[in-house]
């Protein structure tokens, strides 16, 4: 932890805990719902890494997406992780997605993903897993950055803060 010298408060650092590659399906659309437009977004499967963690993201649950009228989109995502040494974690995984006015165009025209300079997209992962080995995570506060590099991936960098 560094200290501002202006306030002399402590300001957390981030440590990189984990990367999660998760191909996911083309969206489910429910429709407009009162909250806005919904869609589903299937998680098929994908790989992950992290600090003495590694494995495959398992097929099932999704990105449960919401498309607000202030054109705010907000992610809440639930699946499952299974590590090389067999260990299962559970992620809910919520946060935002702001598009520039330009990745808004380029949306409303079908295409996506857009340069990942024309949005910000952050999410605050949560952990469930065995006591043990990784219990840690659920004792972390945690961030991400989430990227787009394909239309059917999505990268998640979890950090937390130290």
């Amino acid at each position: 932890m560094t200290t501002t010298a202006q306030t002399g408060l402590g300001v957390p650092t981030l440590e990189w805990v984990m990367s999660i590659h998760v191909l996911i399906a083309a969206g489910e659309g429910l429709g407009a719902c009162t909250d806005g437009q919904r869609s589903n977004f299937p998680i098929l499967g994908g790989h992950f890494e992290g600090l003495d963690v590694r494995g495959e993201v398992l097929a099932g649950g999704a990105d449960f997406y919401l498309q607000r009228s202030d054109g705010v989109g907000e992610l809440d995502a639930r699946y499952s992780l299974l590590s090389d040494r067999g260990e299962r974690i559970n992620i809910h995984n919520v946060g935002v997605i702001v598009l520039s006015d330009k990745a808004r165009e380029l949306d409303a025209q079908g295409i996506w993903p857009v340069d990942e300079q024309k949005y910000q997209c952050t999410c605050s992962p949560r952990f469930q897993v065995a006591s043990g080995r990784l219990d840690w995570l659920t004792r972390s506060a945690l961030i991400g950055k989430v990227v787009y590099p394909a239309a059917d991936q999505v990268v998640i960098h979890c950090y937390r803060l130290a």
